[in-house]
């Protein structure tokens, strides 16, 4: 993306700027911000009845990355615990107490991860059918 060096004026009420103010303020964003999302919604975003537009931004997204992160290092771990119990079980260990804790530690990574993705999933349902949007 090259840089930006054009600029668009705008005459605006008292009251017009003002809630352009507190939209950019209640969204995160700059007044400049406000007016680029405002413009990648499609043209006829107004005649398509009551949709939504998702922001995001590099705050969301930073989230969601570690996130999914969080999630990776859950899954690592119980993977590794599972190899754990493979391995001395291939050795012919009869250390039963150990098997159990490992397998109660994947257990309760995998289920982190199993949770964390239900929620992810139902915030992705809620998104559906709106119109994303770069908030940069």
């Amino acid at each position: 993306m090259g840089g930006r060096c054009e600029r668009v004026y705008v005459r605006l009420t008292p009251g017009e700027k003002d809630r352009a103010l507190d939209l950019a303020s209640r969204n995160g964003l700059t007044v400049s911000q406000l007016v680029r999302v405002l413009i990648q919604l499609p043209a006829d975003y107004a005649s398509e009845g009551a949709r939504t537009a998702v922001v995001l931004d590099r705050t969301t997204a930073g989230g969601l990355e570690r996130e999914m992160r969080r999630w990776g290092n859950h899954y690592n771990q119980a993977v590794h615990a599972l190899n754990t119990i493979a391995l001395f079980a291939s050795r012919g260990g009869s250390n039963i107490d150990y098997f159990v804790e490992q397998l109660e530690c994947a257990n309760r990574n995998l289920e982190d991860v199993k949770s964390g993705e239900r929620g992810i999933e139902g915030k992705l349902r809620q998104l559906e059918g709106t119109t994303l949007v770069d908030g940069r």
